[in-house]
């Protein structure tokens, strides 16, 4: 049996490059998802993957792509799926194509490629999906109205994949950390979004999420959804149990 083969999506950076680099050194053979470029390339190189560009937002981009993968690295076992952008900005001051842009990208790429993989995992009745999404598929996060609506869609997705699969032996996951210190995270506080954040909200790492992650997919009876730290736990138990207060706190970060 050859290697199992794993699409990483957003491979060229944060969260999707260190999924992708976990997977070839423990020996899978990644497909590498991202726009085309050099840090695609570069990622891919480095790791011994093979460079898929495609715009996860365009169906039909990840349709081709998922069929190239196939013809040249082989059925797909599984699917990390990390690719997405912020958008900051209260929700009255963004133009409609923000809005529209932002859920392109974060939630219906995920569409796209979960619907391109299926295929293969249920004719092999195996496979595993992760998809990263954020506190923000859960909690409200004041100036993040368009970022916060994709990753509410995205746990929403992963939750009901989970149902409707649950007798084919394909294995879904939604990771939901808090913040993460990536290149997306400079981005959300180059757009506006002050350093308090950094003193209310402790960051972690793209390898913790990557962590997180492999440790609930080998848990096979595991829930759908995965906080990979304190931090994310905790919240998640005061958006249940406390939200007057977990509101309050939010509110520190919000500005006029």
């Amino acid at each position: 049996m050859g290697a199992r083969v794993a699409v990483v999506t957003g491979a060229a950076s944060g969260i999707g490059r260190v999924a992708a680099t976990r997977l070839a050194a423990d020996g899978w053979a990644v497909a590498a998802v991202d726009l085309p470029g050099a840090a695609l390339e570069r990622a891919a190189s480095e790791l011994g993957a093979t460079a898929f560009p495609c715009d996860v937002s365009d169906a039909e981009q990840v349709s081709m792509a998922a069929d190239a993968v196939r013809a040249r690295v082989g059925a797909i076992d599984r699917l990390v799926n990390a690719a997405g952008i912020a958008t900051a900005g209260r929700i009255d001051a963004l133009a409609p194509e923000q809005f529209s842009r932002t859920m392109a990208i974060n939630y219906l790429g995920t569409v796209h490629w979960v619907q391109a993989v299926l295929p293969d995992m249920q004719r092999q009745r195996r496979g595993e999906i992760g998809l990263i999404a954020s506190m923000a598929g859960w909690m409200p996060s004041p100036q993040m109205g368009a970022y916060t609506a994709t990753k509410f869609a995205v746990v929403g997705l992963a939750e009901t994949l989970a149902m409707e699969q649950r007798h084919s032996g394909v294995i879904v996951r939604c990771v939901c950390p808090m913040a993460v210190k990536t290149p997306m995270l400079d981005d959300i506080l180059g757009q506006g979004r002050h350093e308090r954040l950094r003193r209310l909200v402790p960051l972690i790492t793209p390898e913790k999420v990557v962590d997180a992650l492999d440790k609930s997919l080998a848990k096979r009876g595991g829930k759908v959804m995965v906080l990979p730290d304190l931090s994310s736990a905790l919240a998640w138990r005061a958006r249940r149990w406390t939200p007057g207060l977990l509101t309050a706190a939010l509110s520190v970060t919000e500005t006029a």
